[in-house]
């Protein structure tokens, strides 16, 4: 039982519990009065989540039954947030979207009744505009969130006269989106304005706790995290007064997680500010009103981070070990309950908002070594394998399933979905698009959730990726190695727990090491901030001045190889740093070799990698693309390719600020890449392959997008990664390659000669074997800690192919075309990453330094 609760406590349970349970209707809909009352009475008073939603389905039926629109929409809202609580997030939106549609239809006149039921119900028929944008904000769609309060902004001020209190909700909203986009003096701007407005609000028989409750809980959260303790206490009191009285809530399941969600919040502010004894007190109330019958929510994952939390700080670690390990638990039930039915962007910023706590859990297990009876290394490369997993998503499979189900309606959105997604590409290099994109941004993550849920093919079955599982593909000799980033977690000073749960700015690197004879992996560690502030730099360096290397291999790689007891091959998955250095260019300064002469290194995306079994590819197809025609006549193109041809190499490589004007720059010419492709045509012609080459004005986007998913694909051309400090577009469309056309005027058709990585992760290639990306800089993006790197070399492993071939600086074009020569005379007779590797070090006899034969790195599916 919780401690005796105060005077204040009491006050608000006698009026959250005592009154919030009655009836929320009292007005007759055109059927007999008893039916819906008791029906809404049941609603109220249900303890059984499955039976709230059973009542609420009930109540929404019978007023769309008997065209009684504002009861169905009102009963619509209470049936998501009933779903948003039982962290059912695909049926939330649901429920929310049909409100907010239905609500769309029936939005009354100027002058005209607006309120859904009754007036001391409060909701009107705009309030499903903002609750569908709250929710988003929940799920971590920002980009939706906005452009709904933004909509009801315009909405409601059409509507509601000046000083109305109605037109305060969006105006909040937008501070909670500001919030969580980290944006704090656009934050208090925003609740500030709320506040000023509520003072001049004139409306009459208004429950203003109603709108109070929305900002004063991101008003204490924001203060916790700026350490601001008597505001913040100011504010969650303040927060416990409006969320009790008459008729808040819907259910006594809502009632009690409320009471919990006001406990949690006082808990972890008496946690911020040092009173562990206070913090636990309220954790334990938090605790007892925390509703059982709900298997996950928001309130209950804070409540056991809260609780762990305070272990910790308490240097109670064993109990704290089990609560963070039943944190990851809770989050693997809602991904498992939520993934399958989001598109692709919801997915990303789904993840994104868990991602901090799979983070903190990573930091507790490395900061605490003595912990690891409980296997919680163990744990911790089972959560790096599943999560890495998650976004990777192999877009083919679905839609291969589809195309054979045979399901017009569905081929159809599919269809479109991928027309869409390559007009959108466009838009972002075009001036004057913004709108444009905005608007086709929303139809697309329309369709993609809708070709989700309608289809039953595309469903995320309960991982069973395990550590155990990656060593039993193992042979001897062989070891799987995880690299992980974290940040280092304060325990001294708890008033960073609000800030990034406690995460400093200092890193960690460490390695999870599985080896067939491994009992639990191994873990150990590398230097953190300094091989991110000061050897990464340094490498880089060294391999664009060609000077001698003497720091990186003892400061990247000799820790790893002391754990590594002369295992011949290790199988690597890379973050942060790992992901932009290429291990085999590496000089032991005592021997002077390289590593690539040391060990085999095999780099993947996952080590769960290991357990894919590659798809047949019976197909002899090699497609080759190079020298495109970026704006020369077909004249000018064929007296070029002849030998005699006089028009100047070119970098692989481009500099472009900004996406608007990405097309205005030049476009160099690339001789060297015909050479390049004509070298490959004719060692595979050897092999029997069929071969097809574009060249000139036939290297189009189109010829890439058509392909059907041949055994070798390799374009040499021009690659691109653009910058963007304020990530406000998806690296996804800041990086890709460019072909024919892109400012030829006698390019008509409808594609723009820019393929971004956003587009080719639509691209056919289940079962192709090899994809090279002979071009500048292709395996750049923005690395991302935890999910690798967003940019082509991601969209490629999405489209299905097994092997990727990719650069980290720019190439030299004749170093390049001997390299690729010679790979594909020995990937005749050996699979792909044994063959380049040895390439590389044939190469390497010609051309001495890593610039040279270190330009490329194969990564493995």
């Amino acid at each position: 039982m919780p401690n005796p609760m105060s005077k204040t406590d009491l006050y608000i349970l006698f009026f959250i519990m005592c009154f919030s349970a009655r009836a929320q209707v009292q007005q007759d809909h055109g059927f007999k009065k008893t039916h819906w009352r008791i029906l809404a009475s049941k609603a109220a008073k249900e303890k059984n989540s499955s039976a709230v939603v059973a009542n609420l389905q009930s109540l929404i039926s019978a007023g769309k039954a008997r065209g009684k629109f504002g009861m169905a929409i009102y009963y619509e809202l209470l049936l998501g947030e009933q779903f948003e609580k039982m962290d059912e997030f695909v049926l939330a939106e649901s429920a929310f979207i049909e409100a907010y549609e239905d609500a769309k239809k029936h939005l009354p006149q100027k002058h005209h009744k607006y309120y859904l039921l009754k007036q001391q119900l409060q909701k009107t028929f705009f309030d499903p505009v903002d609750r569908l944008g709250y929710f988003y904000l929940t799920i971590g769609n920002l980009k939706q969130a906005e452009q709904l309060f933004k909509e009801s902004i315009a909405l409601r001020n059409q509507f509601f006269p000046a000083h109305n209190v109605h037109r305060i909700f969006p105006v909040v909203g937008m501070g909670s989106y500001y919030f969580r986009k980290g944006q704090y003096d656009k934050t208090y701007m925003q609740f500030s304005l709320a506040q000023d407005m509520l003072s001049r609000a004139t409306t009459t028989g208004f429950d203003f706790d109603n709108v109070n409750r929305l900002f004063l809980n991101d008003l204490a959260e924001l203060c916790l995290i700026l350490n601001k303790e008597d505001e913040a206490l100011k504010y969650i009191n303040r927060l416990a007064v409006a969320s009790a009285g008459l008729g808040k809530f819907s259910s006594d399941i809502a009632d009690r997680l409320e009471v919990a969600r006001v406990f949690e919040l006082k808990s972890r502010f008496y946690l911020t500010f040092g009173n562990f004894k206070k913090a636990q007190e309220y954790l334990e109330k938090a605790k007892h009103y925390n509703p059982a019958s709900l298997m996950v929510s928001a309130t209950k994952l804070k409540l056991l981070k809260t609780e762990a939390l305070l272990y910790w700080y308490r240097n109670q670690l064993d109990p704290a070990a089990q609560l963070f390990q039943k944190l990851i638990d809770a989050y693997r039930v809602s991904i498992q309950t939520n993934f399958a039915a989001m598109s692709d962007y919801e997915r990303e910023q789904f993840y994104y908002t868990l991602k901090n706590d799979f983070d903190l859990f990573n930091s507790f297990v490395i900061q605490n070594p003595g912990l690891t009876e409980v296997n919680l290394y163990g744990e911790m490369y089972n959560n790096i394998l599943n999560t890495k997993a998650l976004l990777l998503n192999e877009t083919n499979k679905l839609k291969n399933q589809i195309l054979q189900s045979g399901n017009q309606s569905l081929i159809k959105k599919l269809s479109q979905w991928e027309g869409d997604k390559d007009q959108l590409a466009a838009l972002y290099f075009e001036k004057n698009s913004t709108e444009q994109i905005d608007s086709l941004q929303k139809s697309i993550e329309v369709l993609e959730r809708q070709i989700n849920q309608s289809s039953s093919l595309f469903q995320l079955k309960e991982s069973t990726v395990s550590w155990q599982r990656v060593q039993s593909s193992l042979r001897e000799g062989e070891a799987a190695i995880e690299i992980v980033r974290a940040n280092i977690f304060n325990t001294q000073n708890p008033r960073l727990s609000a800030v990034h749960n406690g995460l400093t700015d200092s890193s960690v690197y460490v390695a999870l090491i599985v080896t067939p004879g491994s009992k639990q992996p191994e873990c150990f560690q590398l230097k953190g901030t300094q091989l991110e502030k000061h050897f990464l730099p340094y490498y880089r360096n060294s391999i664009m001045t060609k000077t001698e290397d003497k720091l990186s291999y003892d400061n990247f790689w000799r820790p790893i190889k002391a754990h590594l007891n002369g295992i011949p091959k290790i199988f690597l998955s890379a973050d942060g740093v790992y992901n932009e250095i290429n291990l085999n260019t590496l000089q032991n300064p005592d021997t002077k070799r390289y590593l690539i002469d040391e060990i085999e290194v095999v780099v993947l995306t996952n080590t769960g990698d290991l357990l894919i079994r590659p798809s047949s590819n019976k197909n002899k197809d090699g497609v080759l693309m190079g020298r495109p025609a970026f704006e020369f006549t077909q004249s000018e193109i064929s007296a070029a390719l002849a030998p005699s041809g006089s028009l100047p190499n070119g970098t692989r490589s481009l500099a472009s600020e900004e996406l608007v004007s990405f097309k205005d720059q030049n476009f160099s010419d690339l001789p060297g890449t015909a050479e390049e492709v004509s070298i490959i045509a004719s060692v595979l012609k050897k092999q029997d392959m069929n071969v097809t080459s574009y060249l000139g004005l036939d290297a189009l986007e189109e010829n890439v997008k058509a392909l059907k998913n041949p055994e070798i694909l390799h374009i040499a051309t021009h690659g691109f990664f653009v910058d963007d400090t304020t990530r406000t577009v998806s690296p996804m469309i800041r990086s890709g390659i460019i072909l024919a056309g892109v400012r030829n005027p006698e390019n008509k058709t409808r594609e723009d000669g820019i393929l971004t990585a956003y587009e080719a992760t639509n691209l056919d290639l289940a079962g192709t074997d090899l994809v090279v990306l002979s071009a500048c800089q292709t395996g750049l993006g923005e690395v991302r800690n935890g999910q690798a790197v967003y940019g082509l070399q991601r969209s490629i492993i999405v489209a299905g192919a097994r092997n990727l071939l990719m650069s980290l600086w720019k190439v030299d074009d004749e170093a390049t075309a001997k390299l690729m020569e010679t790979f594909y005379q020995l990937r005749a007779e050996k699979n792909n990453v044994v063959a380049f590797r040895e390439a590389q070090i044939k190469l390497r006899e010609i051309y001495p330094e890593p610039f040279y034969w270190g330009a490329f790195i194969m990564l493995g599916k």
